[in-house]
C-alpha cells in the first residue's frame, strides 16, 4: 500500500506538472499582468477558513502556509486537492461569464522523527495565465475594412517544493523550504485585417514566450503555550519569510505571417535570450486561539513589497506592495463521538481581504481589491483521513477604478489521507 501511495505520488507530480499552470481558474483579464495571476497556496481545509493558516497546527490536516507547523503532523500524510471556478466578468458595456476546473495541489508528509521534524514535499502552482481579448477597429480612409486586435496569453508557473520543520521544545517550532519555480508565460497578439472581401483574411501574429525556472526559499517560526491565564485555552503564533527571488529566465519571440488562421511566413525576433524576473519578498504574521480539539479562530496578515518586482526587461510597471488579511475559525463538536457522524464533522467559515499589486487604470492610481467569504466542512473517514470541501464567493476589482469587475464562484475538493508508515523498533 505504501509503495502503491507513493508511486502514484510521483506519477501524479509528473502529470499534473504539465496541467497546474494550465487552466488553474477560469479566463480572467488581469491574469495578463505580471507572472499571472498568484494562486493561493492553502489547501482546502485551511480555505474552509478564509485561508488561515500561519499560526495554527492541525494534527490531522497538513498546513502549507508555514512549514513550522509540520511537526504536529506525527502520522505519514498524503493530500490532493481539486479547485473549479465560475466567474462572471463586468465592463462598463458588456458582462461575461466562463468557468473552468483543475488539479491544484499534491503533497505527501512524512515524519522523520515524529512529533520533532517532518518533512514535505509538493506540488502546486504559483500563478496561472489564461486571458483572451479582442476588439474591432476601424482603418483609416477605407470604411470598408476593420482590424480585429487580438491579444491571448496562457500558461504560467509552477512550485515543486521541500519543506522541513523541527520543533527545538516544547513551545518553539521552526521551519525552512525550499521552492523550485519552473513553467513559462505565453503570449499572442494578432492585428486580423477584415476586408470587404469575405474571403480574405490577413494577420500579422507576435508570439512571445518566457520560460523561468529557478529557487525561491522560505522560512517560518511557530509559538505556542498552553492553557493562557489558567482558562484552557491555548495560544498560537506564527510567523513567515519568503526572500526575493531572482528567477532565472529565456525568452523567445517570433513575427509570423497567417491568411485564413494558417501561417504563411515566421522570422525569429528573439531567440533564447537569456534575463531575470524579480519575484518580491513577503512576510506573514499569524495569531490563533484554540481549545483542544473543538476549536480554533485565528488572524494572518501577509504583506508583500511588489515595488521590488521586475519583468524579464527589469521594469516595474508601477505596480504597489500588498496587503492580505485571512479571519476565520473552525469547529469539531466532538471528534470522538461514537453515536453521531455529524458531531466528528469539521465546519469552517472564514473570510479574507486583500489588495493585488496591478493598477489597471493609471487615471484612478488605485490597486486591484479582492474580497472573498469562505465555507468548509471535512468529513471524516477511516485512519483519521478525511474528505474536505471548501466553497469561496468573491470579488475582486470594479469597473470603476479598474476597467473591470469579477464575480466569482470556487469551489475546493481535497482528499487527506493519513496512516502511521514508520513504527519505533525498541529492543530489551
Amino acid at each position: 500500500m505504501h509503495k502503491f501511495i507513493i508511486r502514484g505520488f510521483f506519477t501524479a507530480c509528473l502529470l499534473l506538472s504539465g496541467l497546474v499552470g494550465y487552466g488553474q481558474a477560469s479566463n480572467s483579464p488581469f491574469s495578463r499582468l505580471g507572472v499571472g495571476d498568484l494562486v493561493d497556496p492553502s489547501l482546502v481545509n485551511n480555505q474552509g477558513m478564509g485561508g488561515v493558516g500561519i499560526s495554527n497546527p492541525n494534527y490531522w490536516y497538513l498546513n502549507n502556509k508555514n512549514p513550522a507547523l509540520l511537526p504536529y503532523n506525527s502520522l505519514t500524510t498524503f493530500a490532493a486537492g481539486y479547485v473549479g471556478e465560475y466567474k462572471e466578468i463586468q465592463d462598463s458595456l458588456n458582462t461575461e461569464s466562463n468557468g473552468a476546473g483543475n488539479l491544484n495541489y499534491l503533497i505527501l508528509a512524512f515524519p522523520i522523527r515524529p512529533g520533532v521534524m517532518t518533512t514535505s514535499v509538493g506540488l502546486t502552482p504559483y500563478s496561472y495565465i489564461d486571458y483572451n481579448q479582442s476588439s474591432l477597429e476601424a482603418v483609416g480612409n477605407s470604411p470598408l475594412d476593420t482590424v480585429q486586435v487580438n491579444e491571448e496569453g496562457f500558461g504560467g508557473i509552477n512550485s515543486f517544493y521541500i519543506s522541513n520543520g523541527i520543533r527545538l521544545n516544547k513551545n518553539f517550532n521552526v521551519g525552512l523550504k525550499v521552492a523550485y519555480l519552473f513553467g513559462s508565460v505565453n503570449s499572442e497578439f494578432s492585428n486580423t485585417l477584415i476586408t470587404s472581401d469575405n474571403n480574405f483574411n490577413y494577420s500579422p501574429t507576435i508570439s512571445t514566450e518566457i520560460s523561468v525556472q529557478d529557487f525561491q526559499f522560505g522560512l517560518g517560526a511557530a509559538y505556542r503555550t498552553d492553557s493562557i491565564f489558567n482558562s484552557g485555552l491555548n495560544l498560537y503564533l506564527g510567523a513567515t519569510y519568503d526572500f526575493k527571488a531572482e528567477l532565472n529566465a529565456e525568452k523567445t519571440q517570433f513575427y509570423e505571417r497567417r491568411i485564413l488562421g494558417q501561417p504563411t511566413s515566421r522570422d525569429t525576433l528573439v531567440n533564447n535570450t537569456g534575463g531575470t524576473i524579480v519575484i518580491p519578498q513577503s512576510l506573514g504574521l499569524g495569531l490563533s486561539v484554540s481549545r483542544g480539539t473543538k476549536w480554533v479562530a485565528g488572524v494572518d496578515v501577509t504583506m508583500q513589497k511588489w515595488t521590488d518586482y521586475r519583468n524579464y526587461d527589469g521594469v516595474n510597471p508601477g505596480y504597489k506592495n500588498t496587503f492580505e488579511i485571512n479571519i476565520g475559525g473552525e469547529i469539531t463538536p466532538d471528534a470522538s463521538s461514537v453515536d453521531s457522524y455529524l458531531e466528528r464533522m469539521s465546519y469552517r467559515i472564514g473570510f479574507n481581504y486583500e489588495t493585488l499589486p496591478y493598477i489597471p487604470r493609471s487615471a484612478s492610481g488605485k490597486q486591484v481589491q479582492d474580497f472573498g467569504i469562505n465555507f468548509g466542512w471535512s468529513l471524516p473517514v477511516s485512519n483519521f483521513s478525511s474528505i474536505d470541501m471548501a466553497f469561496k464567493i468573491g470579488q475582486r476589482g470594479n469597473v470603476e477604478d479598474n476597467y473591470l469587475r469579477e464575480n466569482y464562484y470556487r469551489i475546493y475538493l481535497g482528499f487527506t489521507f493519513n496512516d502511521r508508515w514508520f513504527r519505533p523498533v525498541y529492543q530489551q
